[in-house]
């Protein structure tokens, strides 16, 4: 022992050191054992495979998957030995390896934000029919990014695209596409956010299913389409989106309509439209034309009714004229009768004295002027105490 001791803490720090230098970074496969969570912030579990197994640390913040014991993964981390002497692994990213893993964490994961209703159909918003500007999110590299380019401008061309490059697998993609979102709902002026990715296997395809992505989608404030992989493969990004598409291709059919399509639609529109019209406009005429008749015929009924209507008005009035004609000439006849003159013409007359008529002959005294009205002229007869004879006196 010739050499100069070290402490442990020393020793510790040199094999960190030692560590840092030859493995500053490693990337290790293995299964999940011993999973936990500490406090709801410290994740502990170990990897291990065959014959050994290494402990592995990471933060809640850090860890962007479902796990659990079984699951076949990839980690990249630093080895580290702790100052308690223990040998870990301080994870930075976990990446799942194997269908069995991706599958599990699908369905793990799938079932919480089912829970917390990420999927409802009623939260889901309409892309605008016509949209003007839209955001595309994926890398250039992969076919599906022109293949959507092309189906977009042959079937609607002049539409606004932006496209924002990000990877589309590994582990750095759910971080990308997650501040790629964001990104795009800062701006606020687009009419759709669409994010696609060609076809792959389930570890390919594993960015569309991470809690970052899905959440990012489901809170965007721009409409979003979404269509990862082929037909059959349907990612939780796709569940959360407003709309999904079946494929890359089947997304750009989705966004826009296809123009020859519609100037077609617009001309059996307008053909449709012109013969309701023409259909419109006969039966109008024809309404108008059984109107006109039937306002004639009632005319033409009012004009006979009018006619009768005078007619047995005026004999009415003739025959009222005549009652009242009848009338007033036996009102004349009855006047006539008691008119002093008629009687007076049958010989009858009228004897006054004094003016008055004498309708007793004890109002009369010797000597008294009588007047007597006869029917034509009056006669004025005085008698007279001192002369013998009576004096007379015609008047005509």
């Amino acid at each position: 022992m010739g050499n100069e001791a070290i402490t442990v803490s020393e020793f510790n720090s040199l094999l960190n050191q030692t560590l840092s230098f030859a493995y500053p970074e490693v990337i290790v496969e293995g299964e999940v054992s011993s999973f936990k969570v500490n406090q709801g912030k410290w994740v502990f579990f170990d990897l291990k495979d065959e014959d050994s197994l290494v402990g592995c640390f990471i933060t809640i913040y850090q860890l962007k998957t479902e796990l659990e014991d079984g699951m076949l993964i990839r980690v990249k981390a630093t080895p580290q030995l702790t100052k308690w002497g223990k040998f870990s692994l301080t994870v930075k990213e976990v990446e799942l390896a194997g269908e069995g893993s991706v599958k599990r964490a699908f369905e793990m994961l799938k079932a919480k934000f089912e829970k917390e209703g990420l999927f409802e159909q009623d939260r889901k918003r309409q892309l605008p029919q016509y949209p003007q500007k839209i955001a595309l999110i994926t890398s250039n590299q992969a076919a599906a990014y022109n293949d959507f380019l092309a189906i977009i401008n042959d079937r609607w061309a002049g539409l606004e695209i932006e496209h924002i490059q990000v990877q589309v697998q590994g582990p750095s993609a759910p971080l990308q596409i997650a501040e790629a979102v964001e990104y795009i709902n800062e701006l606020k002026d687009y009419d759709a956010l669409v994010i696609i990715r060609g076809g792959g296997s389930a570890e390919d395809l594993q960015a569309f299913n991470t809690e970052e992505v899905v959440r990012a989608v489901y809170g965007s404030r721009v409409p979003t389409l979404v269509a990862i992989g082929h037909e059959d493969d349907v990612s939780l990004a796709e569940l959360a989106a407003d709309i999904r598409g079946a494929t890359p291709t089947d997304a750009a059919r989705r966004l826009v309509p296809d123009k020859l399509e519609l100037l077609s639609k617009i001309k059996s529109d307008q053909l449709r439209n012109y013969s309701a019209v023409e259909g419109i406009m006969l039966k109008t005429r024809q309404h108008l034309s059984g109107f006109y008749h039937s306002l004639e015929v009632r005319i033409n009924n009012l004009r006979f009714d009018s006619a009768e209507l005078y007619a047995r008005t005026t004999g009415a009035i003739q025959r009222a004229l005549e009652q009242y004609s009848s009338q007033i000439n036996l009102q004349k006849k009855l006047l006539y009768g008691l008119d002093p003159s008629a009687i007076l013409s049958r010989g009858y007359s009228i004897v006054r004295l004094n003016g008055a008529v004498i309708k007793s002959a004890e109002e009369y005294k010797s000597g008294d002027e009588l007047m007597i009205q006869l029917h034509q002229g009056q006669i004025t007869i005085k008698d007279s105490k001192n002369e013998e004879k009576q004096q007379s006196r015609i008047e005509f």
